[in-house]
């Protein structure tokens, strides 16, 4: 008879996915919740702000209200669409969060028409500076990416999981096989390379130092840029270290076609972060490049037979002299998957300079447009590279394939998130931050968080037998964990960062 452990690596393997519209069905969970989210904020700041007040300024509703409502119309459907409720119960609540919003767009529009002479010049200028000090579109997107993580990786241990939604054995589109993918296109979204079309004076000054204006000198790059990533990494590889001892000192239960043996995202995400960095010396390099690394990655999967070795080979070396060669081969899909992510993490800057951070895309429309064409341009190439090239999605192996429905897959998502925002006027007319808290929270702690979320993942999965949970309790215990999460998510941004600061003396 199969030990526990034996049943639950069985229970998460040899699975084909699913289809991407659906996995777009499910994330569409989000960017609804945030355009009924932002509806409701705006609405009661609205009625709040009509009461008579001794100035008149926008007032913000209590943040206990913003938090209880985030739950219910953001946090709740993410988790439900997530779960064998997804037909009928889900489908049906992203419809009626979607009527509700409309509703509350078109009454709260209607109104400020009629009220338009009121905003004084004042107004404006403020909500103004309020759009060049945040992007609030991205940072609900990146929480978005944290939250849908959060909530797949410890569901996928019940039953009340569908077996489509966990990570594909060889090809095939899996809702989980996003995870990695959708982290390392969140970091390159807002990378300091991203945004350095934006740069900050002091990096200005730097690069004014240098004959070439666009490439700062070595020693001033190994100081500024990659010097802070090496030593950022510590920590990372740190927390991988310990999910390795930690999983087989424990007995935990590992998908070993994930990464290997003894590989995690951990260290991919480490050696992402400085070989990007490094690779990014010359600040003014050629967009194509990426893609020309990207492709002649697939040629050595395809013609090469790198592909099959990853899907086939053994996990140690003919003879097993060599510790290198063993540990390679222990761990190829994590080693190899690095090229793929870093094409992927490349791209993603690309992309983000172009449509985000450029001077001449600011307008929040001419993002929207930008967004647009990059995303209708991604599923065009995803189509070609599956139904004309037929190269299947492999996650095993990050391929060419895999990488762009990757990329296509958050592009979209950010689309919708922007038009979230766009439709509620939120980032563009409003003094207040419409970031919802747990969000903003994990946004700025996405690291933090992500660890405390895979420590309370493993203790619920040490103290209970998931596979012999119903599927009522199995909910249940999902939305106690998400409970948790968020509310560790705001206890840690308000200590590190919200908390009053004490005077001496």
């Amino acid at each position: 008879m199969a030990t526990l452990k034996e049943q639950k690596e069985a229970f998460v393997t040899g699975h084909n996915g699913t289809t991407p519209t659906e996995i777009l069905l499910v994330c569409l969970s989000a960017p609804l919740g945030i355009f009924l989210f932002n509806e409701i904020h705006r609405t009661l700041s609205f009625s709040l702000t009509a009461r008579p007040a001794p100035r008149h300024d926008i007032v913000k509703p209590n943040k206990s209200v913003l938090v209880v409502i985030e739950s219910l119309v953001l946090l709740l459907p993410m988790a439900i669409c997530q779960t064998s409720l997804l037909y009928p119960y889900g489908v049906a609540l992203l419809c009626v969060e979607a009527i509700v919003a409309i509703c509350l767009h078109v009454y709260r529009r209607t109104i400020r028409r009629q009220q338009s002479n009121n905003a004084t010049d004042g107004d404006i200028a403020g909500r103004s500076n309020d759009q060049k000090s945040k992007l609030a579109f991205l940072s609900s997107y990146r929480s978005t990416v944290s939250y849908l993580t959060f909530v797949a990786i410890l569901a996928v241990d019940f039953h009340v999981f569908p077996r489509r939604f966990a990570k594909t054995e060889t090809t095939g589109y899996g809702l989980m096989d996003l995870g990695a993918g959708s982290f390392i296109v969140s970091g390159g979204l807002v990378s300091w390379y991203a945004r350095s079309s934006r740069a900050f004076p002091s990096e200005k000054k730097e690069r004014n130092t240098c004959s070439n204006d666009e490439t700062l000198p070595s020693n001033v790059y190994w100081k500024a840029r990659l010097k802070p990533v090496l030593l950022r990494s510590i920590p990372i590889i740190t927390m991988g270290t310990i999910r390795l001892m930690t999983n087989k000192g424990l007995e935990y239960q590992e998908h070993v076609s994930e990464y290997g043996v003894h590989w995690n995202f951990f260290f991919t995400l480490a050696v992402v972060s400085v070989a990007s960095t490094a690779i990014r010396f010359h600040s003014s390099s050629s967009r194509i490049w990426p893609w020309l690394f990207l492709v002649l990655y697939q040629i050595s999967l395809s013609i090469y037979g790198i592909q099959i070795y990853i899907e086939d080979g053994e996990r140690r070396c003919v003879g097993g002299e060599s510790m290198v060669c063993d540990f390679f081969a222990a761990n190829r899909e994590g080693i190899l998957g690095c090229v793929g992510y870093l094409a992927m993490f490349l791209i993603s800057e690309d992309i983000a300079q172009y449509c985000i951070w450029s001077a001449d895309a600011s307008p929040s429309t001419q993002r929207g447009s930008r967004l647009s064409v990059c995303c209708a341009l991604l599923w065009a190439l995803n189509w070609l590279l599956t139904s004309i090239l037929d190269i299947q999605v492999s996650r095993r192996s990050t391929n060419a394939t895999f990488i762009v429905w990757t990329l296509a897959h958050n592009v979209t998502i950010l689309l919708l998130v922007w038009a979230a925002f766009y439709l509620a006027d939120a980032s563009t007319r409003s003094r207040i931050s419409t970031v919802s808290p747990i969000f903003d929270a994990v946004n700025h702690h996405g690291l933090i968080v992500f660890i405390l979320a895979n420590l309370m993942t493993g203790l619920v999965n040490l103290s209970i037998n998931t596979l012999a949970v119903e599927d009522t309790q199995a909910l249940g215990i999902i939305f106690m964990y998400l409970f948790a999460v968020g509310s560790v998510a705001l206890a840690v941004d308000w200590a590190l960062t919200r908390r009053p600061k004490v005077k001496e003396g």
